[in-house]
């Protein structure tokens, strides 16, 4: 396949936790559909939370182990356990929990890719976690065992590009105007108006945000906030306390209060306590 890149591994090693992460870019044919791939192999003799906060592109998850606990962060007495599933488009946090061992092969899908590839009303899994059997049938298990029997990180990779292309191909693309609004809000980071999109579409905002719902899986405005603290999350690392009102500003939020609400809103925490969380060499945030 023509993956067209190396796969750069990433390892951490500790008592509590240690684990392996495999990436490689996608197929360049996937580049409109993919974020990125991860596989990757862990274990924690303890039970490990992770926190996994909204962000404007939909996770699927196919695992080759145990299975994994889900946890809703606003209600963390609602449990639910996935062996292989696929997350809709959230703007509310989650808590994933596992204990021992881990292996699994995680794709990232733009909000375009996952429309097309799964064919449904995106508002059906929006603040959802799926099993994947439920969303592709059959192919679901098929494709786990593939990934599982494959003799290394190489072929894992090949494989899942074969089976996106696939799938891809025979999708349903967005609707134009639908598409052409994500891009101006993801282009914005979320600073775009809704008002300014439904002016240069001619519709008014009721209709954006039925299509945005049955397409993308929430409204404009839910995808703007998203879109939003994402970027927030993506400086916090290189941002301390005294620059946080700076930070702010240049993420779009009105002031450093709107920026901590947010926090607290998607994350759960304050952005201090988000960053203390950050688990090391890149291995997530500690829920």
């Amino acid at each position: 396949m023509s993956g067209g890149s190396a796969i750069q591994v990433t390892r951490h090693g500790g008592e509590a936790h240690c684990w392996a992460m495999a990436s490689r870019r996608p197929d360049a044919r996937l580049a409109p559909y993919v974020i990125d791939y991860q596989g990757y192999r862990e274990y924690a003799p303890a039970a490990l939370r992770r926190l996994q906060a909204p962000f404007a592109g939909i996770p699927m998850i196919v695992t080759f182990g145990p299975a994994i606990d889900i946890i809703n962060g606003d209600a963390p007495t609602v449990r639910a356990t996935h062996q292989s599933f696929l997350a809709g488009l959230h703007d509310v946090h989650v808590v994933t929990e596992f204990r021992g061992e881990q292996r699994g092969f995680q794709v990232n899908f733009t909000l375009l890719g996952a429309y097309r590839l799964l064919r449904l009303t995106m508002s059906e899994i929006a603040n959802r976690c799926v099993d994947l059997g439920d969303l592709l049938g059959a192919a679901a298990a098929q494709l786990s065992e593939q990934l599982h029997d494959a003799p290394d990180w190489p072929a894992r990779f090949d494989l899942m590009d074969r089976f996106l292309l696939r799938r891809i191909a025979e999708g349903r693309a967005m609707a134009p105007d639908v598409a052409w609004a994500l891009r101006g809000l993801e282009a914005s980071h979320g600073a775009r108006s809704i008002g300014s999109l439904t002016r240069a579409l001619g519709c008014s905002r009721r209709h954006l945000i039925q299509r945005f719902h049955a397409q993308v899986g929430l409204s404009p405005k839910a995808v703007a906030g998203i879109l939003r603290f994402a970027r927030a999350v993506d400086g916090l690392g290189a941002a301390d306390a005294q620059g946080w009102a700076d930070l702010a500003l240049s993420c779009g939020y009105s002031d450093q209060a709107h920026f901590s609400r947010d926090f607290r809103r998607y994350a759960g925490r304050t952005p201090s306590e988000f960053r203390a969380a950050l688990l090391p060499a890149g291995g997530g945030v500690a829920g």
